[in-house]
């Protein structure tokens, strides 16, 4: 069974899937739907030197996010 995490927990160097939001706002899944963050979806951690926001390639694209913005977001590795 593959570890499951949240964004901000993520190892640098390793593939990770999306495999859920954990958030009460329909908004704010929507947009995370819209930058990528769909079930499924491939994601690393970005070498970035700051501590917040977190960076990660997802989609071809860098996306920033707030630590607590990427605690929402579950993941698992591949």
């Amino acid at each position: 069974m593959a570890l499951q995490t949240v964004l901000t927990q993520m190892q640098s160097g390793i593939t990770y899937q999306v495999i859920g939001v954990d958030t009460q706002s329909v908004e704010y899944t929507d947009k995370l739907y819209k930058m990528g963050f769909v079930e499924g979806t491939p994601v690393e951690l970005a070498s970035a030197k700051i501590g917040d926001p977190i960076v990660v390639h997802i989609r071809g694209s860098r996306i920033a996010l707030r630590k607590n913005e990427a605690n929402q977001i579950r993941v698992e590795e591949l």
